[in-house]
């Protein structure tokens, strides 16, 4: 078995960056390349979601300090973790459920797959939350997480398995545990913070 070759920081961010164009540009296409991909869960999710989810969680920290008039240091790191944590919790629970779910839509369980049309369809959850986190003011921003339903179902719909009819059913589904899921536990961790 061939050892991987280690990525830079910079590249790992210019594949990031490549992957998002694509998503947004040529979702079709895209989705084409990730299923042909041979990845694996702790793969795509080491090379998409944790850079963007630390991003976030960086966005967080500072905003916090820049927009709070008392610069509270340990306020605005909690609500860094608690944002990283929702994030990847949402990304992992939402792995999951996919994953359990596959074999009610006619397709064979698979940990790979299921984390590419999980992780690979947050990308506009992700970037709208990065820039609502930075600019405060760009609340609204948050209706183009509905892109992430257009990219579930384009993500499923060249899939062998699940029948026509169950093909929007699916994506549906994964739509709303990705979206829903880090919001739930966003909201359980500030409540148990009680910020």
């Amino acid at each position: 078995m061939e050892a991987k070759q280690p990525v830079s920081t910079v590249q790992m961010y210019r594949n990031l960056g490549d992957r998002l164009k694509g998503l947004v540009m040529s979702p079709a296409g895209e989705w084409q390349k990730i299923h042909r991909e041979s990845t694996t869960f702790n793969d795509i999710i080491g090379n998409f979601a944790l850079p963007l989810i630390g991003l976030i969680a960086a966005g967080t920290f500072l905003s916090q300090m820049i927009n709070q008039q008392a610069f509270i240091f340990e306020f605005a790191l909690k609500k860094a973790i608690v944002i990283f944590s929702a994030l990847f919790g949402g990304a992992f629970l939402s792995w999951f459920l996919v994953f359990r779910m596959m074999r009610l839509f006619r397709l064979v369980p698979s940990r790979e797959l299921s984390a590419k049309l999980t992780i690979y369809s947050s990308a506009p959850l992700y970037v709208v939350s990065l820039v609502s986190v930075l600019i405060p003011e760009f609340f609204f921003v948050h209706v183009f997480v509905l892109y992430s339903l257009y990219l579930c179902w384009i993500g499923v719909r060249g899939l062998a398995g699940p029948p026509q009819d169950k093909q929007f059913v699916f994506a549906l589904f994964i739509f709303v545990a990705l979206v829903v899921i880090p919001y739930l536990l966003r909201g359980a961790l500030f409540y148990l913070l009680t910020f």
